[in-house]
C-alpha cells in the first residue's frame, strides 16, 4: 500500500492537512477575526498547535473543535499556509 492509498483509506482528520514542525502557516482567532502567521512546532488534535510566533515565542494556539476549554480561552483555525 502506498502513502496516497493509506491516506484514501485512513484519512488525515477533518481538514486533511498534515501540520509538520517547521511549516509556516497562518490562523485566524475564532472572536476576533485577527490573523497571525506562525511556525509550526508542534500539532496535536487535542491541544492545536504550539507555534512559534514573529518575536521568537512558543505559545499554544488552540482549536475550537476540542471542547474542554475553559470558557473565554481564545481558539484559533487555520486559514492557509504562509505565502499562498
Amino acid at each position: 500500500m502506498n502513502i496516497v492509498e493509506i491516506i484514501e483509506e485512513y484519512g488525515l482528520g477533518k481538514s486533511g492537512m498534515i501540520y509538520r514542525k517547521g511549516q509556516q502557516i497562518v490562523l485566524e482567532n475564532e472572536k476576533t477575526g485577527e490573523h497571525v502567521a506562525v511556525k509550526v512546532v508542534q500539532h496535536d488534535s487535542m491541544q492545536g498547535w504550539l507555534a512559534e510566533n514573529g518575536e521568537g515565542d512558543w505559545q499554544w494556539y488552540h482549536e475550537k473543535e476540542s471542547q474542554h476549554w475553559p470558557e473565554g480561552t481564545e481558539c484559533w483555525k487555520y486559514v492557509k499556509k504562509v505565502g499562498t
